[in-house]
């Protein structure tokens, strides 16, 4: 299949390529973003919610669709109209190949709890953030006897910066032109790459959930842009430009992160490039830092406005999430990582929020015990 760039889209001829039926779970910034733009590419999308947060789709339900603005992966706007959209997930599961959970990391195990009853043979689930999902849900997909049913893949970050801007409207200020994707195990990759590059063209294959994890993403951006303006964040603003905020500090500090990020993903055999580095090729950013990149206030990014209690709701995604195993992984392979040590024991006072203790472990991935890079890469193959 070609691929073409074109005034900074991805154009792919639809003609082309199959395109699955498609399951959207949750119906935040991301998962009304994502239904709205893999319908507008012509896929055939079911929208599921939680029934505790009906109140999320009514409006989206009234409209039978939703309104998507911005700079969108299929290069196209307007209204994207739905297939299904319920709290109902037997309703929304029935005849999709490709389940999309595009929710944050705390809400995984909800939706895959009210998934796992109705999963079908041969269907695959991209958690579009993964945050080590695979891993952390095989047991649950084993203890409802479906897990040799289905596919669980990861994406390393979400598709698009997002918001929702109004009711049933949904705003792209950017999309991803790099997205890795790995499943668990990785002897299933092939099979999810020729189902996701359906959808997203842009997608490339990760050697192995372990790589995925530790490509560049979110985690090298939030804490670090976060900590030199801590008291503006925590105590000043009630709402922000978050990247427009960053500052040269940031920049520092997420080089020293990412040194040792790309130190310990080194030590268990993969390849991940520096954040900045992979930022220019997702967004089309110039600059030669993060302060370059992000601070200017032309930038799609620095346009987004956001909140203290949403970037707590990162933190703690992030670091609960990543930092913490990234350490116990550190730890296991005997490497030193002060700097992300230092960040999360200082955001750990800054917010009165202990994420170590409410962090994923190396028992939660099945990994205890693990002491050689070997061990590590045959369970995930």
């Amino acid at each position: 299949m070609e691929s073409l760039r074109e005034g900074g889209k991805l154009k792919v001829a639809a003609s082309m390529r199959y395109l699955p039926n498609v399951m959207v779970c949750g119906c935040g910034s991301a998962g009304t973003a994502i239904a709205a733009d893999v319908s507008l590419m012509g896929c055939q999308v079911n929208l599921f919610e939680l029934p505790e947060f009906e109140k999320n789709i009514v409006s989206i339900r009234d409209h039978k669709g939703i309104e998507l603005s911005g700079i969108t992966s299929s290069g196209k706007t307007g209204f994207a109209k739905l297939n299904k959209i319920t709290t109902n997930p037997e309703e929304a599961i029935e005849n999709t190949e490709l389940i999309m959970v595009t929710v944050p990391a705390p809400a995984h195990e909800a939706f895959f709890e009210a998934l796992a009853p109705y999963l079908a043979e041969g269907q695959t689930i991209l958690v579009n953030t993964g945050y080590w999902a695979s891993l952390r849900m095989k047991d649950l997909l084993k203890r409802k006897g479906v897990l040799g049913k289905v596919t669980v893949a990861e994406e390393h970050i979400m598709p698009y910066l997002s918001r929702t801007v109004g009711p049933a409207h949904a705003h792209i200020y950017n999309f991803k032109r790099d997205l890795r994707v790995s499943a668990w195990p990785a002897s299933k990759n092939e099979s999810v790459y020729k189902l996701v590059k359906r959808v997203y063209p842009q997608f490339i294959l990760s050697k192995n959930v372990i790589e995925n994890n530790f490509y560049p993403g979110n985690p090298s951006v939030h804490a670090q842009i976060t900590l030199p303006k801590a008291a503006f964040f925590f105590e000043q603003a009630r709402e922000f430009r978050f990247y427009g905020e960053v500052s040269l500090c940031a920049s520092k500090l997420t080089d020293a992160f990412d040194k040792e990020r790309i130190k310990v993903a080194m030590a268990l055999g993969c390849d991940v490039p520096h954040a900045v580095d992979w930022f220019r090729r997702a967004y089309q950013y110039e600059g030669n830092n993060l302060y370059e990149m992000f601070g200017k206030v032309t930038n799609e990014h620095a346009q987004r406005w956001g909140t203290d209690a949403g970037n707590r709701r990162v933190l703690q995604e992030d670091l609960c999430y990543f930092f913490v195993p990234m350490v116990q992984f550190a730890e296991a392979l005997g490497i030193e990582v002060p700097v992300t040590r230092a960040i999360i024991e200082i955001l750990q006072i800054f917010t009165d929020f202990d994420y170590r203790k409410k962090g994923v472990t190396l028992k939660d991935l099945g990994m205890e015990g693990f002491t050689k890079k070997e061990q590590f890469i045959n369970y995930v193959t």
